[in-house]
């Protein structure tokens, strides 16, 4: 049942707020950064939050509910967590109301947020009912920071391919096609790699997570077919090649197949260290030259163990003496387009790097090699000092703060200042916000208001169940990186 979505004391605070409180404004904040490099954050997730959830869950599993079911469901659970210490009365004239009574606010989704900067400003329609603004804390926290911290992470990477591709690549390449999502089987759950994905198709347009498709396909408009966007790819894996190795007793005559019967017209990667990856460099591939370069297609292969950096540097230049290539228009090599590699094993963004910089040095272009980032990449970031980030709420300090009210018609300031936090990351706004561009286009943010600010970057996304300001997955991917322009 949708009100049971929440922690334990969230519960009991319909009790313990001061008596005669009919407003409470809250806002949800990235207020410190712990990557040394990464100082804002991507803000993405809520309209999928607010239509699955403010929506359609609260809908079918708890307004539509009879008063009988909603009774016997809360007390069964509240009377395993806390006995008698609770008030059904609340609830239940909740429910009875029939409707979601909260105004939210945000920031455009697709923005880079910087830290102590909120993104977005919760407030009660009704006046019954201000303790429901800091109820929906704990579901919006869970079902939103992690999809934050994931388009933020696909936005570094998108950076990256911006920089290498600008610097070596022909200009109408593009670098959203410069690496894949191939994080789904890491994930905690279908849901977080659902999200993950989605959020990481912000930045790229290929991703291994098929039902991410359909993910922003029905809560973002994406339009996938016609926008290309959910790419994947013809793949084999270590199964395919060390079965066909056990009926044919050698690797030649399976990459032949691929190439010949199975594969004829379509590009596909084919992991190749199942057993000795440059006996597959060195000896197969040049073996399959002919049957290569009649191929209609491009066949990539796959290290998947080893030093990626050293390994896929020197696959490269094998590839090059074996196949050859051309040169781009900004004096890069570029490999015969029948033969690539793809690598989806240690795809850091330091790895990511180091092989970029030293492909420029030795005169490659960085197309000459796509990745596969695995879910270590979106579960920790390595700095470049190698200090390792894990991705928690705490990465970007999250947190939904109550800072305004009124109680029996007089303005009350909300706020907390801990003298024991002496990093001041827990002191909190003061009074209702206003989000602004200063002169040079940065988010600024005063507090201190004694009233909802109309002005400023924070709109309405949803009021009294009903959604507003809706926006398309080409809307929100613009305003991060420019869609399908390299800045």
């Amino acid at each position: 049942m949708a009100i049971l979505l929440s922690d334990t004391y969230k519960q009991i605070h319909n009790k313990i707020y001061p008596k005669g409180l009919t407003k409470l404004v809250s806002y949800w904040t990235p207020r410190r950064s712990m990557l040394k490099n990464q100082n804002k954050m991507v803000f993405f997730g809520l309209q999928a939050f607010i239509e699955e959830y403010l929506i359609d869950y609260f809908n079918k599993n708890f307004f539509e509910l009879t008063a009988v079911e909603v009774e016997h469901t809360y007390k069964y659970s509240m009377d395993i967590q806390l006995g008698n210490s609770y008030d059904l009365e609340p609830i239940m004239k909740f429910h009875k109301l029939g409707y979601l009574p909260i105004q939210i606010r945000a920031i455009p989704e697709g923005t880079l947020v910087p830290m102590g900067i909120p993104c977005i400003e919760i407030t009660n329609t009704h006046p019954d009912f201000a303790w429901v603004v800091q109820w929906i804390e704990c579901i919006l926290q869970v079902e939103l920071w992690k999809p934050c911290a994931h388009a933020t992470i696909g936005h570094m990477y998108r950076e990256l391919a911006n920089d290498y591709y600008k610097m070596t690549c022909d200009d109408f390449l593009r670098p959203e096609m410069a690496c894949s999502d191939f994080g789904m089987r890491g994930m905690s759950c279908m849901e977080e790699a659902v999200r993950c994905s989605s959020a990481w198709l912000l930045s790229f347009d290929k991703t291994s997570t098929i039902p991410a498709i359909d993910y922003i396909d029905t809560y973002y408009d994406a339009c996938c077919w016609t926008k290309r966007i959910g790419i994947g790819a013809v793949s084999t894996e270590h199964s395919v090649m060390a079965s066909n190795y056990a009926v044919d007793g050698d690797e030649i005559t399976f990459v032949k197949r691929l190439l010949t019967e199975l594969y004829p017209n379509a590009s596909f990667s084919m992991v190749s260290d199942t057993y000795d990856y440059w006996n597959m460099i060195d000896n197969i591939l040049p073996a399959c030259k002919k049957e290569i370069m009649q191929h209609n297609g491009k066949l990539m292969v796959r290290p998947d163990s080893g030093d990626m950096v050293e390994i896929a540097v020197e696959t490269i230049e094998k590839l090059w003496n074996t196949f050859g290539g051309t040169v781009n228009s900004k004096g890069y090599k570029v490999l015969d387009p029948h033969i690539g590699i793809i690598y989806g094993d240690g795809c850091t963004l330091n790895n990511v790097k180091q092989v970029w910089e030293k492909l420029k040095k030795k005169g490659f272009a960085a197309n000459n090699i796509v990745f596969g980032v695995g879910a270590f990449c979106f579960s920790a970031v390595i700095e470049p000092d190698g200090h390792i980030v894990v991705v928690t709420r705490d990465m970007f300090g999250i947190a939904m703060k109550a800072t305004y009210g009124i109680v029996n018609g007089e303005p009350i300031m909300i706020y907390k200042d801990p003298k024991t936090d002496t990093s001041h990351l827990k002191k909190s706004h003061k009074g209702c916000c206003c989000i602004y561009h200063d002169d040079n286009g940065e988010l600024q943010c005063m507090d201190g208001f004694n009233d909802v600010f109309r002005d400023g970057v924070l709109r309405t996304v949803f009021k009294d169940g009903e959604m507003y300001h809706k926006e398309t997955f080409e809307d929100i991917r613009e305003r991060l990186n420019g869609g399908n322009k390299d800045e």
